[in-house]
């Protein structure tokens, strides 16, 4: 006789771990923070979202409502939310930090603020999504084409200059390690520095390479200095 080979349970959804504890401890403070905001559950989908209001409180009083979606990633909270204006309250362009979608643009990935281990993180993310739709009816209010506070540029670009950043700026150390950030230049750790100082790579630049791989991920950094390398090779010709 055969024996049917037994089922495996299927995994526990994030707000199911624990006895529920993360989503219970979330749910009361941001009642208290947010209380424009509730939570939903798809208990089919394993999916958890909050819906609602944050509303916005001006110097001199004025309160403004923005109708915001807040949806959870599977894997939360090691990784944050992803926030959407759920209402087109503004429009989505590239220029207003928002995707095709509504979802808010708040920061570059490497340069999140979102703590995982923080009991308050969520408050604390949501606080930032607050400045960011303030941001939103500032811009509105003062003209288009000058976005009120720092911002990177779109795209690939925005990451350049992170990485133009952590290097201290320097174009030149940028241009020199752009294949080493790509893996296309086959630099050992006992190689000649490829930013030509005539140091070992392990006593120069090493250190910095790995902490941009870290920060920004291998696959992403092959993606924008592989095509870097090849435009400039193009360029060469």
């Amino acid at each position: 006789m055969y024996r049917r080979a037994p089922t495996q349970a299927k995994p526990k959804a994030w707000y199911q771990r624990d006895g529920g504890g993360r989503l219970a401890q979330d749910r009361e403070r941001i009642a208290a923070a947010f209380p424009g905001l509730s939570y939903q559950i798809d208990e089919q989908a394993g999916r958890v979202f909050l819906e609602g209001t944050i509303t916005l409180v001006a110097e001199c009083g004025i309160s403004t409502p923005i109708q915001a979606r807040v949806e959870f990633p599977d894997d939360y909270p090691e990784h944050e939310s992803r926030v959407y204006d759920a209402a087109q309250r503004f429009p989505y362009e590239a220029d207003r930090h928002f995707y095709p979608d509504g979802r808010c643009c708040l920061w570059l990935p490497p340069e999140s603020r979102w703590n995982a281990k923080d009991p308050d993180g969520l408050c604390r993310f949501l606080e930032e999504v607050a400045v960011f739709l303030d941001q939103q009816l500032t811009y509105e209010a003062v003209g288009k084409g000058r976005w009120p506070g720092r911002q990177r540029s779109h795209g690939d670009t925005g990451y350049v200059e992170f990485v133009l950043e952590l290097l201290g700026g320097e174009q030149r150390l940028l241009d020199a390690l752009a294949p080493t950030l790509a893996n296309r230049s086959g630099v050992q750790r006992n190689s000649p520095c490829p930013c030509g100082s005539g140091m070992k790579y392990k006593r120069c630049h090493l250190r910095a390479v790995e902490e941009i791989s870290r920060k920004v991920g291998l696959v992403k950094l092959y993606a924008i200095f592989g095509r870097w390398c090849t435009n400039a090779a193009t360029d060469t010709k």
